[in-house]
């Protein structure tokens, strides 16, 4: 009985023990031996040697194409009392008609270095604005600070908006209201009317 078990338990080794199946000639190798692919496909790729170093993050959103030149935009009226160093600019990027959503194009250029500067526009009844006011802690002279806003204006909405603006320089901290007429179409209109004159 012993040696009836012993025998089948040889024979059931043999039988796992079977020969791999031939290998053709033109078949490739196997993954083991293939060259292992150069770094870690899994971690990030590495800047080259001689690549410049990266830039810091501005302050102040870089221009994008959809921005409109400096140039091109028009100057808001300061109030008598203004006292801030700052020139405000704006442009619609399409004429401002009632219960139609326009982006206001804004730019901040401070005449001097200074420290928190913060532009507002007020809000009034029959304007909504979907975008809150620009704070920047470090402001340098003669930069350019940009922002965009989103102005519905309701039928019986006031001519213009009063833009706010704040900063603290050495002299001593700053303010100054700025008016950006509603009306007149936008600032391509104005400049083609006045081409033609």
């Amino acid at each position: 009985m012993r040696a009836n078990n012993l025998g089948f338990l040889v024979a059931a080794l043999l039988a796992g023990c079977a020969k791999p199946a031939p290998v053709p000639e033109n078949a490739p190798p196997p993954a083991e031996a293939l060259p292992a692919p150069e770094g870690d496909p899994a971690s990030p790729a590495q800047p080259a040697p001689d690549a410049p170093p990266p830039t810091e993050p501005s302050a102040a959103p870089k221009p994008t194409s959809l921005e409109p030149s400096l140039e091109s935009m028009s100057v808001a009226t300061p109030s008598a009392k203004a006292s801030v160093p700052v020139d405000v600019r704006y442009s619609f990027d399409s004429a401002v008609l009632p219960d139609q959503p326009v982006t206001l194009h804004l730019a901040a250029v401070p005449r001097v270095d200074g420290s928190n500067l913060r532009v507002t526009i007020k809000e009034v009844a029959g304007v909504r604005l979907a975008s809150g006011p620009l704070n920047l802690q470090k402001t340098g002279g003669s930069a350019v600070y940009r922002q965009q806003v989103s102005v519905t204006r309701s039928i019986d909405a006031p001519s213009q908006l009063r833009v706010l603006v704040t900063m603290d320089y050495a002299s001593g901290s700053a303010f100054g209201f700025y008016s950006i007429p509603l009306v007149g179409g936008t600032n391509a209109q104005k400049q083609d009317s006045v081409k033609q004159r």
